[in-house]
């Protein structure tokens, strides 16, 4: 066992799966000059060179447009947009000619979602958009176990695969119990590191996990949001009030079993995301439920409730705190079980 951080992880994974397979290739902005900005792709150069990983242009187009191209030509490519806003300088070739157009495309694009910024740029959280594209595939990764053996199985998986980070997410954890939320006192946390196994693992897509056992209610979330729903667990337990945490940790394909297994014993369901309410992912997973698990909802003690961002751009009102927080899942949760 190791203890790496999310970043580490992350290259970590990258560096096995270009040793592996001499057709994984990658390109994006900022990949050479500042190792990926985060530090992902520190030593990707040095070890395969020019052929292998290259930065682009600011151009979001020509990333999408060379993988389309490199994987009919036969290689495997990971296309880098640094923030999940930009990827929509490239909707085109992103949502209709690789989502919409042509199945059975091995291509990671991977993109980092930024939270609440001064610009929607940085600020957005598209998941929405791009599972209403038939052949993506969604990831949304919270830890550094995850994003390790989710980003080889997105490498090797033979469609396309859209890996959104979070930043917060690479600079925050739980351990033992503890949380640590970045920008809470203006600092960001790069310390928390997780243990990750010497021997080889990949995760499946479609199967959730249980970050936390519970028996009140259930809470369903994925990508920052499994750190501020443990910071909520961790308070709520304090009063007596023990949440599940279930974390998706891809959107397509999307574990409904899971969500039905601990709504089943807890008798309650909240779906939390970042991302605007309006069309979210969680009106998607509550009328699955519905469509899938009839008798589940109706034995439900209440209806399946959501919390998400106020239908709003996600950017310049940071005093509206427009996204989920720890406080405001702990509000609601005290809500729904009446406490």
């Amino acid at each position: 066992m190791a203890a790496l951080t999310y970043i580490e992880a992350m290259n970590q994974a990258l560096l096995e799966e270009m040793r592996r397979d001499e057709r994984v290739v990658m390109w994006g902005e900022d990949l050479i000059s500042m190792n990926g900005v985060t530090g992902f792709t520190a030593g990707i150069h040095a070890e395969f060179g020019d052929d292998r990983i290259k930065d682009t242009p600011m151009c979001e187009q020509a990333i999408a447009g060379m993988a389309i191209g490199a994987a009919h030509r036969g290689l495997r490519p990971i296309g880098v947009f640094m923030n999940s806003g930009f990827t929509l300088c490239a909707f085109d070739g992103l949502f209709l000619k690789i989502g919409c157009t042509k199945p059975g495309l091995p291509i990671v694009m991977q993109a980092s979602i930024a939270g609440p910024r001064q610009d929607m740029d940085h600020g957005m959280s598209p998941e929405a958009l791009y599972a209403h594209s038939p052949y993506w595939k969604i990831v949304m990764p919270s830890t550094p176990y995850d994003v390790k053996g989710l980003m080889k199985t997105a490498i090797r998986d033979d469609w396309p695969v859209m890996f959104l980070d979070h930043s917060a997410a690479m600079f925050s954890g739980y351990s033992d119990g503890s949380m640590y939320t970045p920008y809470q006192d203006g600092s960001i946390m790069r310390g928390y590191k997780q243990e990750i196994p010497d021997e080889e693992y990949l995760i499946p897509f479609g199967e959730a996990d249980v970050k936390r056992e519970g028996s009140d209610l259930t809470l369903v979330t994925f990508s920052f949001m499994v750190h501020h729903a443990l910071e909520a667990a961790n308070a709520l337990s304090k009063e007596g009030i023990n949440v599940e945490l279930v974390d998706l940790r891809t959107i397509v394909p999307l574990d409904i079993e899971a969500i039905v297994r601990s709504a089943e014993k807890t008798g309650r369901l909240l779906i939390v995301h970042e991302a605007m309410k309006r069309c979210g992912i969680a009106g998607e997973i509550a009328f699955r439920l519905q469509e899938e698990a009839p008798e589940m909802v109706a034995s439900l003690k209440m209806p399946c409730q959501r919390l998400a961002a106020m239908n709003l751009p996600l950017a310049g009102r940071p005093e509206l705190n427009l996204t989920p927080s720890a406080d405001s899942i702990v509000a609601k949760v005290k809500e729904m079980v009446g406490a």
